[in-house]
């Protein structure tokens, strides 16, 4: 009996170790909040009505981006603008976290010099997803209000801005007046609330810069999804994702999904980045993944939601 206790302790410990190294995987949430009298700066934020809606397109999407499936959504609230400069000071400032440096863009665009201190109205970039996280948590934390990074399912309700079916959140044209997308990587976003808001008045949901959500990525994922509020997979199933990944490495490991497309978004998921991947296009359904921490890019940005189903 001895050598099967000895097999049994050793499982258990396995089972153990595997759960700690599980644990220590989640992108835990920290910031000591040091400056209580530096007053945190709420967004605005827009109503997002619960319902039924499409998420994805089988015609026009990729295989990430496939099958097109039935959700119902929560009622909701999503932030009107993408997260500012001046907005994540205040973060900043209070908990004794540092700056974001300034963009590569600024060795080719003089906006990128001190970008994040003499830009305050334009949306905070070069931070992790650990970061936006750790805002959302402080906010939360300081308001007393329900403050989290979007889901996917939550983003794309959002920026379809109630109507059903189109490729982009104003129709199915390809206005470029209607968004700050198709640059070069010089060329960087601009201040907030600049280009027409959506259906349901949300600015640069398309365009300006990349932004976050609270999902993990799967390329799969949307095969299997629940139909009532999905969170996306879990931490631990997200590891499932990396046997086959579509056309992300292994070794960068797990990823978080990102949505909208930037200032460098094409109109469709066609165009193939120097890395060898697509790049995110400005579809309201397009998607993409991107790297845990340390991970910051220049056109890499996010916005805030506030209550309905979340992880």
């Amino acid at each position: 009996m001895k050598p099967l206790r000895v097999v049994a302790g050793g499982i258990a410990l396995f089972g153990v170790a595997l759960a700690l190294l599980y644990h220590a995987k989640q992108n835990p949430v920290a910031f000591e909040d040091v400056h209580k009298d530096v007053a945190a700066l709420e967004p605005e934020l827009v109503d997002i009505p619960g319902g039924t809606f499409t998420m994805g397109d089988d015609a026009r999407g990729r295989p990430i981006e496939r099958p097109a499936h039935a959700v119902e959504i929560s009622p909701f609230r999503m932030g009107k603008y993408e997260v500012t400069n001046e907005e994540y000071r205040r973060f900043c400032d209070a908990t004794g976290r540092p700056y974001p440096e300034d963009p590569d863009f600024a060795v080719a665009n003089p906006i990128g010099k001190d970008y994040f201190k003499s830009l305050p109205r334009h949306p905070v970039i070069m931070i992790s997803w650990d970061d936006m996280r750790a805002y959302c948590a402080w906010l939360s934390a300081r308001t007393g209000k329900d403050y989290h990074l979007p889901t996917e399912a939550q983003w794309e309700r959002a920026a379809r801005g109630g109507v059903e079916g189109e490729e982009y959140p104003w129709g199915n044209e390809r206005d470029p007046s209607r968004a700050r997308i198709m640059l070069t990587w010089s060329e960087g976003p601009v201040e907030v609330g600049r280009y027409p808001p959506n259906g349901y008045g949300l600015h640069d949901v398309a365009g300006n810069v990349g932004e976050a959500t609270a999902d993990w990525y799967d390329e799969w994922y949307y095969g299997r999804s629940p139909r009532k509020d999905p969170l996306g997979p879990s931490g631990i199933g997200n590891y499932h994702s990396l046997v086959h990944p579509w056309k992300r490495s292994r070794l960068k490991g797990r990823c978080h999904v990102v949505r909208g497309g930037s200032f460098r978004a094409p109109w469709d998921g066609v165009m193939i980045a120097p890395d060898g991947r697509p790049e995110l296009s400005c579809q309201t359904f397009g998607r993409d993944w991107l790297y845990q921490q340390p991970y910051t890019h220049f056109d890499l940005g996010f916005r805030v939601a506030e209550g309905g189903v979340w992880r």
